[in-house]
């Protein structure tokens, strides 16, 4: 078996290995680019850690690299970190090391996922305070910087400014032992971590596309791990499902003819059959969502709408934008990721087909994940064709500012969208707190249902996953976006 336990002549243990198997290989194990999925399931909570951390069973905010955190005058934060924590190269991790790591994130000269999905419009400075502290502040008042500060990984100060990296030494309790290029990464237990570290000695990941051979590796004993599979691959033997807390949209560019009409993205809405893609291609467990974010989070609407499938209004509204001059002959580019999520092709030819019929032309190409994604954040390619994705986006941090800011603000790193009042609107929820915080979010959703409509929300999902009768191990909301090896013991 590729996970075997290592015995000294003795019998006594050595190592304790586990092999997680995931549908495609990371582009790079840069801290910056962790917020994507498929670098933040090796890299996340392995590699590098934050400032602050969010318990996802209770929703606390608790101490990580920081001990504590107080708000100041003049929209600040001070954060004091811990005492004694090194890198993985060993430098130390104080003050100068962490505003290095936090420039470098907010530098946007550097493509970084993690600015884009969780600092998008954000504006602030980083100051140190002796060795031990970080003056963080802000434009204007953020209450909820110490939670935000939870996405912002920190790595060693050898990382170069303005440039991505293939890798980088982090303070997480594994660290980068060997990658074999498009053959498995290794990471193994870091000896001088700075917290309790009871999960297994080493963690080797591999990749396979297909959901049905990751599933067969966990059955045969190749593999002990293996997230996201698809509902048919997860037979009664090896299968545990869990709230994945991811949410697909079809995001419309709003700034390009046609779907920069809203009738026409009125009538993508209706042509979308929601119902008959759950139970074929989409779990039957998931449900048809109404808002980016799940219900679960304060600020999310009861008063968005739910579309309904009416593809005879879609057809009449695409006729009447047609004869008031809209091109609605235009071809629609709809850039799929492969492998983004299981049953992802048949996901993308469904919709592509339903849309088609109602009169649209949209065409379907696919795309590796680090090249849909940058077709996906600003500057956007001013030759492009009008675009659609199939994005997918989990908010586990609690707050719909991890996810409308980047997505909806007219400066937002994602938004193919520029409506002023509304970024007022959510400025104004920003800067608020309390049930204040809640209605203005609420009054956001309910904006970008009523008046703009500017995407067809689709699904809260459900996962999937193959775990092996070697391991002990739960997964939970965060594990499509980190498979964390300290979760993980042998029985």
């Amino acid at each position: 078996m590729a996970a075997a336990l290592t015995l000294l002549l003795t019998g006594t243990v050595i190592a304790q290995d586990v092999t997680i198997v995931l549908n495609e290989e990371p582009a790079n194990l840069d801290p910056c680019e962790v917020a994507s999925d498929f670098i933040g399931r090796v890299a996340l909570g392995n590699i590098f850690e934050a400032l602050t951390r969010r318990d996802v069973t209770t929703g606390e905010l608790l101490p990580a690299l920081s001990t504590s955190w107080e708000e100041g005058d003049g929209n600040s934060w001070t954060f004091t970190l811990r005492e004694g924590v090194k890198f993985h190269d060993g430098s130390a991790m104080d003050a100068v090391a962490v505003k290095y790591a936090m420039d470098r994130t907010l530098d946007d000269t550097l493509t970084c996922e993690s600015r884009t999905k969780f600092f998008s419009g954000n504006e602030f400075t980083v100051e140190t305070i002796g060795s031990d502290k970080i003056k963080v502040t802000t434009k204007v008042r953020d209450p909820i910087l110490p939670l935000k500060m939870s996405n912002m990984m920190i790595g060693g100060p050898s990382m170069t400014m303005g440039k991505a990296v293939r890798t980088a030494p982090g303070t997480g309790p594994y660290a980068l032992d060997k990658w074999e290029t498009g053959q498995y990464i290794n990471l193994v237990k870091f000896a001088d971590y700075w917290g309790p570290n009871d999960g297994v000695d080493s963690g080797k990941y591999v990749w396979r596309a297909e959901s049905s051979v990751r599933a067969a590796m966990v059955k045969q004993g190749e593999a002990d791990f293996a997230p996201s599979i698809a509902e048919q691959d997860a037979t009664e033997d090896i299968a545990v499902g869990y709230p994945n807390a991811e949410t697909t949209r079809l995001n419309l560019d709003n700034l390009m003819p046609p779907t920069n009409d809203k009738r026409v993205r009125l009538a993508i809405n209706l042509a979308l059959d929601r119902d008959a893609m759950l139970g074929t291609i989409v779990p039957s467990s998931a449900q048809k969502a109404t808002q980016l974010f799940l219900p679960s989070i304060a600020g999310w609407s009861e008063n968005v709408t739910m579309y309904p499938y009416d593809p005879e209004k879609a057809k009449a509204l695409i006729a009447e934008a047609k004869a008031d001059g809209v091109p609605v002959d235009t071809e629609i580019q709809l850039a799929g990721r492969i492998g983004h999520f299981p049953n992802v092709q048949e996901y993308h030819e469904a919709v592509a087909i339903m849309l088609n019929e109602v009169g649209l032309n949209v065409k379907l190409e696919w795309y590796e994940a680090a090249v849909k994604n940058k077709m996906q954040v600003k500057p956007f390619d001013p030759n492009r064709r009008p675009q659609m994705f199939v994005d997918q986006h989990d908010n586990t941090a609690g707050d719909p500012v991890f996810t409308i800011p980047s997505r909806y603000r007219s400066d937002g790193s994602q938004a193919k969208i520029s409506d002023p009042k509304l970024d007022g609107l959510i400025d104004d929820a920003i800067a608020s707190t309390g049930a204040e915080r809640i209605a203005k979010w609420k009054a956001v959703s309910e904006y970008i249902d009523q008046e703009i409509l500017s995407d067809a929300i689709m699904f809260h999902r459900v996962g999937f996953a193959a775990l092996g009768p070697r391991v002990n191990y739960e997964p939970n909301m965060t594990t499509n976006s980190s498979v964390k090896l300290s979760d993980f013991s042998l029985k």
